[in-house]
């Protein structure tokens, strides 16, 4: 559950690499960016300094409401 909700603060309310929340939630981070699901690219060599969600990501979201969402 703390992946999916990094990952959707990602998805609405995009944090830097070095917020109080980066900080907080830095394994669920690190789990999320080596799975694909949130990034700092922008494009091919463009980088910023905010996590966002990437198309793997909202895949996931909407999987993970189909499989754990409300009936």
């Amino acid at each position: 559950m703390a992946v999916f909700l990094t990952i959707e603060k990602a998805r609405f309310s995009p944090f830097t690499t070095k917020s109080d929340f980066a900080r907080f939630a830095a394994n669920e981070i690190a789990l999320a960016a080596s799975e694909g699901l949130i990034s700092t690219r922008l494009d091919n060599g463009v980088f910023c300094n905010k996590w966002m969600i990437t198309q793997e990501g909202l895949q996931f979201l909407e999987e993970f409401q189909d499989d754990y969402g409300p009936d």
